[in-house]
């Protein structure tokens, strides 16, 4: 999966994994030059033991730290509990549903969120401040008394 370029932030299980694949490359290059050099069939273990360590944590990675923790993120973002990514939501599809959302007539609470999600789209996806600031001077105005907008408001 290749990250989003407009994305600032990696994904940390990618990281890891490449962080650990650097690793263990190196240290098993590092006893197969060792094993060339000398014929010490000890360094041509180690560079079996770190290719079948490597294979293990991969695996574990992929099979068991991957599911759960994108459950996890699912479950603190408020989604659902699958691990499917054919349910993602593009950022295409959110900002058109947001909107509608704005259109209709929804608990103050509700329209509030879904107007700070909105206008952080607008500022940072769609690089427009402008409807960004207009978004949020307009619930504002709406809903002068809502602590949610007590810190997008600006000066």
């Amino acid at each position: 999966m290749a990250p989003d370029p407009d994305d600032s932030f990696a994904d940390p299980l990618d990281t890891a994994r490449a962080a650990l694949a650097r690793i263990f490359l190196w240290v098993g290059v590092g006893g197969l030059a060792v094993f060339a050099g000398t014929r010490d069939w000890r360094a041509l273990g180690l560079a079996g033991a770190v290719w079948t360590l490597w294979t293990a944590l991969r695996g574990l990675l992929d099979t068991v730290v991957s599911p759960v923790a994108t459950i996890l993120g699912n479950l603190l973002a408020g989604g659902s509990v699958g691990v499917d990514s054919a349910a993602t939501v593009t950022i295409e599809e959110e900002t058109l549903m947001l909107e509608r959302h704005l259109e209709q007539q929804r608990p103050a609470r509700r329209q509030i969120l879904a107007g700070i999600r909105l206008a952080e789209i607008y500022r940072t996806r769609q690089r427009d401040s402008s409807k960004a600031d207009a978004l949020i001077a307009g619930l504002c105005t709406q809903y002068p008394d809502a602590p949610e907008l007590r810190f997008v408001r600006r000066p």
